[in-house]
């Protein structure tokens, strides 16, 4: 009876291991998917703006207004990588940069929105913040004309194939042209006997 008991209490144990166990991946997946960063960034982002937006003088607005810029041009750029990537363009290193500088993004939205509302001046986050937005600016730049890439590939495949198909059209037609003379002949006013009449 002690040996069912203690085997009972084992195999309980493990259920409650393997259970809590998997309540934790699922938290941590949760916690990372998409849906709950993009929830965040909204609550951050409406925070912020009601700080930016009050009709009272609120110290840092700048910080609240650079937060919500950096914010906005992440969305831009994750968009236009989709986007580009949907279109089939080549766009390199960038799909695996791009959550690496989210993550920076992140951290400046967090240390501007601490900034929002303190007499503290920070002109370094600041400067930062707008080397920041210039690197996502260039880089939106970049996978803009990267997605435009292969549109501009098949203009010229199509060109190409109208001139091939005007090629071929005019080869047939001077074909049919000389095929009605029998090949080697001579036109009709340098024949011999024509030349004597």
């Amino acid at each position: 009876m002690l040996e069912f008991l203690i085997v009972v209490a084992l195999v309980g144990l493990l259920l409650t291991g393997v259970l809590v166990g998997t309540a934790v991946l699922l938290l941590r997946r949760l916690l990372r998917s998409r849906l709950v960063l993009t929830a965040t960034d909204l609550v951050t982002d409406g925070v912020l703006a009601v700080s930016a937006c009050r009709p009272r003088a609120t110290p840092n607005r700048a910080a609240a207004l650079r937060a919500l810029r950096v914010s906005r041009a992440h969305r831009l750029l994750r968009e236009r990588v989709a986007l580009a990537q949907r279109a089939g363009a080549h766009l390199g290193d960038v799909p695996t940069v791009l959550p690496r500088l989210e993550a920076e993004g992140r951290r400046l939205r967090v240390a501007l929105g601490r900034l929002v509302g303190s007499t503290a001046a920070a002109r370094e986050l600041l400067d930062r913040a707008d080397r920041h937005l210039a690197t996502l600016a260039d880089l939106t730049e970049v996978v803009d004309a990267a997605a435009e890439a292969p549109a501009v590939d098949d203009l010229l495949a199509r060109d190409a194939e109208e001139a091939a198909l005007g090629l071929r059209l005019h080869t047939a037609a001077y074909t049919e042209l000389m095929g009605r003379e029998p090949q080697g002949a001579e036109p009709a006013d340098r024949r011999p006997g024509r030349a004597a009449s």
